[in-house]
């Protein structure tokens, strides 16, 4: 079981064993910003501040596992003759310690706490006058990024203080064993932050050209994609240049670095067609100079 699992078990049955959903998203989010839990959740902005789809996931993934059960559909109760798998003492003492300052609040006392100390996941509240930061927009370029090693929530929040409105999905087979990534999975959850989805294949390497291949290969590769794929997709790139025009858009691939990923070549063409500038989104992607206004 992964640690940040077994530190949910830990707060639930710290709660007398059992807790509502909202409470319990944002005492996790609390204590990842009180400590510093490798590998724990990653929020995003959402409707009732920050939240986290990959922890919901992972509840579900605890109940189907006999640990938890819903005795309605807020309330989550632990299964008390099934144990919790053991935490690193000093971190249970940790969690115990943090539970001290905060167990005491209501569920309002506590949204109030995180929406006061953390104005940036107010962006989404669906009360309007709940919101305490704008959400940003971009101007319009030719934005790129890739979520390997990240939460779909951790990525989705880079994208959203980049001022991101449109995901172009530029995998030519989009899933992923990273819960989130899938097609499917990452459209759903866009629409709820109203980021609009679209997948290009046709723009992406077909999986058979990227198998055993060694680093070196990546630049024959590439060569290859701008050679032979590229010239033949010149309705699907023309369109892309079209949505980067009209509306702050990212090409999304998985790779962290965009020199290791097609979507940069890709990205050259759409800048070449649009006279756009490029940027690739990382971790520092808030540190952009964003301007709140249309394309």
């Amino acid at each position: 079981m992964l640690i940040r699992q077994k530190v949910i078990l830990s707060l639930i049955d710290q709660m007398d064993g059992q807790i509502s959903r909202l409470p319990l998203v944002k005492l996790a989010f609390l204590l990842s910003k009180a400590t510093n839990i490798k590998t724990f959740y990653e929020f995003v902005p959402y409707h009732h501040g920050p939240f986290s789809f990959t922890l919901y996931h992972e509840l579900e993934m605890l109940k189907r596992n006999g640990y938890i059960f819903h005795p309605s559909e807020d309330k989550i109760q632990r299964i008390n003759d099934v144990a919790s798998p053991a935490v690193n003492p000093d971190l249970r003492s940790k969690i115990s310690g943090f539970l001290k300052k905060y167990r005491g609040l209501s569920t309002d006392e506590l949204v109030d706490h995180v929406y006061s100390r953390f104005p940036w996941f107010t962006i989404n509240a669906k009360a309007s006058e709940q919101r305490k930061e704008e959400r940003p927009k971009a101007r319009c370029a030719v934005y790129t990024a890739g979520y390997e090693g990240l939460q779909i929530d951790g990525f989705l929040n880079i994208l959203l203080r980049a001022g991101i409105k449109r995901i172009i999905d530029v995998r030519h087979n989009p899933i992923s064993r990273r819960y989130g990534f899938h097609k499917s999975t990452l459209s759903r959850v866009c629409s709820g932050l109203d980021i609009e989805y679209k997948h290009v294949p046709e723009v992406g390497i077909p999986s058979k050209l990227r198998s055993n291949l060694h680093p070196s290969d990546y630049i024959q590769l590439f060569q290859k994609y701008e050679q032979d794929i590229l010239p033949t997709q010149q309705a699907a790139v023309e369109n892309i240049a079209r949505w980067v025009e009209s509306k702050p858009s990212v090409l999304v691939c998985m790779e962290a670095n965009p020199d290791s990923c097609h979507r940069s070549r890709l990205a050259a063409q759409i800048e070449n067609l649009t006279k756009l500038a490029t940027h690739h989104l990382g971790q520092n992607a808030c540190e952009l100079p964003i301007k709140k206004q249309n394309c």
